[in-house]
């Protein structure tokens, strides 16, 4: 560690001596905007030799020149000089602001040099929402779903060739639970939306855990003195019908600004599972029919001050707090494999209530350098979880021939207190030959469960008395980490970006009833590399590679018995290690064209795997580190604006996947192909564009999940949208799913039993939706990001 420290820092003070620059900041002096594309030229006394370049999006230019000669430095823009200034540079020279004279020609180049709908950056792709025709159609949640690499299916957000994904507004994550995350970004209208970033390959400032990609949705700069609101509701129609009301409020006058949502939602969710183990002695089907009452509340406030024009300060306050009230009637069926008589049967009723809260708490503040882009950030970070759990099931067992009845009863308690406290600091600096990001992390977690359960087993005569038997779990977990990334841009056409991470992570778990007392130390080194050509205006080519480390959550790490009936249990495993991925990608855009290659290799990944006993017919439902997976896939997106009424994004995703097992009872390796398509497609119905019409769908092939064979689904789904009242007011119609036919289908064989499954998670509903927009519907929300993202996911919401 002291090594890498040295290192760091003599790296960074050569960099500081090693070169002179001039450095400054153009801005137009009547809109106090930055000039992009203006033309700076360093003149020496004979006219030889200019020296050259341009501003870029912010404004700033960097220009490296020999000491100790007489320079005249001129601005240039659309063929006019607009400031000029004689200097001598014995030493690194920083001009700082210079405004100049230039309010219409900064609008006819802005309107000339209109960004594409699609760009590749280093290290991301960025999809200009306010060049689409979705700038002023929905919200956040529509506009992820013609977004490059993403997709929405059933509120679910995913990314191709990810196995999850983080979202964040103006580089700060919003910790939701994927329900309530969807009810969040309906309330961002797309007309505040500038761009989204989507970054399939974390540089090293993030966190290393998991095998995730960052979805940045990046929202417009505005005036200040401005102000605006929404509220927003929707009534769908499942099974059962449900509910949400909503609004947010954002304020930003002279130096201050807030940010503020609230959501609620009530409502029944149905789901259907069924499950078939194929036993020596008979086939056992099980059908789980559930019905959940779900209340939801969540809210959050972000406030920012800007203490001078080079310090601002900032503090976040997120909560969620849902409630889960949920009935189900497992009932499961005994049949004789060669007559298919019934020979036993199960029938329970139970019951599970769940209140699980959010507190997230973060203090930030952004301190300026100087005017080349030089800035400090830091991040204090709360995060406080709870969840008291309680499940309770009873039923009896019946015997056909001879008849015999028996009964079970029992019960499952657990609340779940997980803490956690982080600080975080990152620093850019850029140098003239090298921009230079560089920071770290301590993060401290615990996480404290007190469990009592009670389980009968099958005896002669109802029960009555539950006994309940108190475990515990407790584990804490410390990690630290520093990183340093490089980014060097050697000419117009070429660029790299290299970035290694260090992290440093201490785990105790512990249990007194389990008699368990367990330390796992470990140390990694997590590298990433970029390279970026641009080969002409219309098309580039990126490759990255990255090391990622997937670490498993709270509640699988905890070891003790959750019985669902007297022939299933679940359980975590304290001893899970974490898994190690490496990725490869090699992406190529043209025009609004985008083709990805890419490569994964996840080494001793967990995942809960159903251990069926063909001697007592229990079912265990454990988590072991036991695949070992290789993918290689091809991505193909295409984004179709072209027709004023008619926009859409297509998307395509083919893979092989190998994955090896390292159960006790040797398993197949297992090998085939995944296959999605997907199609999202708006119409415009009147000139006004005040009437549309949506048309999607996606298709999933049949393939590979691990262990496990998976069956083809698909959804259909339509909308009809109304803008009224100068687009101020949204009434949109949705049907979804139409055809009811997203239903997850699985196979696999383990232990010599065969098992397969069907859930279907209420999927097809039509669902009317309103929102209207008062106010400035400019908004300015500042860019800082909260520094315990992982920890929070990893609490399962």
């Amino acid at each position: 560690m002291n090594k890498i420290l040295t290192y760091l820092l003599f790296f960074i003070s050569f960099s500081m001596t090693a070169q002179v620059q001039i450095t400054g900041k153009i801005i137009d002096k009547e809109s106090n905007l930055p000039i992009e594309f203006a033309e700076i030229v360093l003149i020496n006394g004979d006219f030889e030799n200019p020296i050259g370049t341009i501003t870029n999006e912010s404004g700033i230019f960097k220009l490296k020149v020999n000491s100790n000669i007489l320079y005249t430095l001129q601005v240039f823009y659309v063929g006019q000089t607009l400031y000029s200034q004689e200097i001598t540079a014995n030493k690194d020279i920083d001009l700082g602001i210079i405004e100049v004279q230039n309010s219409q020609q900064l609008e006819e180049v802005i309107i000339a040099a209109k960004k594409k709908l699609v760009e590749r950056k280093i290290d991301r792709l960025v999809f200009n929402v306010e060049n689409s025709t979705k700038a002023s159609e929905g919200n956040a949640l529509e506009v992820l779903k013609v977004t490059p690499g993403v997709r929405v299916q059933n509120d679910n957000i995913t990314m191709i060739g990810k196995s999850n994904l983080k979202v964040m507004i103006n580089d700060k994550i919003v910790q939701l639970s994927e329900q309530d995350l969807a009810s969040f970004l309906r309330s961002v209208s797309s007309e505040d939306i500038k761009n989204i970033e989507v970054i399939t390959t974390p540089p090293a400032k993030y966190e290393a855990a998991g095998n995730s990609g960052l979805i940045n949705i990046k929202l417009k700069e505005a005036k200040k003195d401005s102000w605006n609101a929404q509220l927003k509701s929707y009534y769908r129609q499942r099974r059962y019908p449900s509910g949400s009301l909503g609004g947010n409020f954002n304020f930003n006058k002279n130096k201050f600004s807030i940010a503020s949502s609230i959501n609620y939602r009530d409502g029944d969710y149905f789901q259907e599972q069924d499950d078939f183990a194929f036993f020596t002695d008979g086939l056992w089907h099980t059908s789980s029919p559930f019905r959940a009452n779900i209340k939801g509340l969540n809210g959050r406030i972000d406030v920012n001050y800007n203490i001078t024009s080079k310090w601002s300060m900032g503090a976040q306050y997120l909560y969620n707090k849902t409630d889960f009230s949920v009935t189900d009637a497992p009932f499961t069926i005994v049949t004789d494999n060669n007559t298919n008589n019934i020979l036993r049967s199960l029938q329970s009723d139970g019951t599970m209530d769940l209140s699980p809260e959010i507190h997230s708490v973060n203090y930030n503040n952004e301190i300026k350098i100087d005017t080349t882009g030089r800035k400090i950030m830091v991040n204090l970070d709360y995060f406080k979880y709870d969840n008291p759990d309680t499940k309770t099931y009873n039923g009896r067992s019946i015997i056909n021939d001879p008849f015999s009845e028996q009964f079970y009863r029992g019960i499952n308690t657990n609340i779940q207190d997980i803490t956690n406290y982080s600080g975080k600091i990152d620093i850019e600096y850029p140098t003239p030959w090298v921009n230079l990001s560089f920071g770290g992390k301590i993060s401290v977690s615990e996480s404290i469960n007190d469990i009592s359960l009670f389980n009968s087993g099958l005896v002669n005569n109802p029960i009555t008395d539950l006994p309940l038997s108190q475990n515990d779990f407790q584990y804490d977990e410390n990690i630290q980490a520093v990183y340093l990334s490089l980014n060097k841009k050697f000419n117009d056409k070429w660029n790299t970006q290299l970035g290694i991470r260090f992290e440093s992570t201490q785990t105790t778990s512990m249990s007194d009833n389990l008699n368990l007392n367990f330390d796992n130390d470990y140390d990694r080194f997590f590298p990433t590399l970029y390279i970026f050509y641009k080969a002409t205006e219309n098309s580039t080519f990126a490759f990255n590679y990255s090391k990622r480390i997937e670490r498993p959550s709270f509640f699988q790490l905890n070891p003790n018995l959750y019985f669902v009936n007297p022939f299933q249990t679940i359980e975590g495993n304290a001893f899970l290690q974490p898994a190690f991925i490496d990725n490869l990608e090699f992406t190529n855009t043209y025009k609004n064209f985008v083709t990805k290659l890419y490569y994964s290799y996840e080494d001793d990944m967990f995942s809960q795997v159903p251990l069926p006993n063909s001697d007592t017919n229990l079912i265990r439902f454990t988590n072991e580190n036991f695949i070992n997976t290789q993918r290689f896939g091809i991505s193909e997106n295409y984004s179709f604006d072209r027709i004023s009424w008619w926009s859409s994004n297509n998307s395509f995703d083919l893979n092989y996947s190998i994955s090896e097992f390292t159960l006790e009872q040797e398993e197949e390796d297992q090998r085939g192909v995944n296959a999605t398509i997907s199609s999202y497609n708006d119409f415009i119905l009147n000139e006004s564009k005040t009437f549309l019409f949506g048309l999607n769908y996606w298709y999933s092939f049949p393939g590979v999940n691990g262990i496990f064979d998976t069956k083809s689904s698909s959804s259909f789904s339509v909308s009809l949208q109304w803008l009224l009242l100068n687009k101020d007011l949204n009434i949109t119609l949705r049907g979804n799913d139409l055809f009811r036919s997203s239903a997850e289908r699985t196979e696999t064989t383990i232990n010599g039993v065969f098992q397969t499954a069907r859930y279907y998670y209420d999927s097809q509903y039509f669902q009317l939706s309103l929102s209207y927009k008062f106010g400035n519907k400019d908004i300015k929300a500042k860019k800082h990001q909260t520094g315990n993202k992982e920890e929070k996911g990893r609490t399962g919401n």
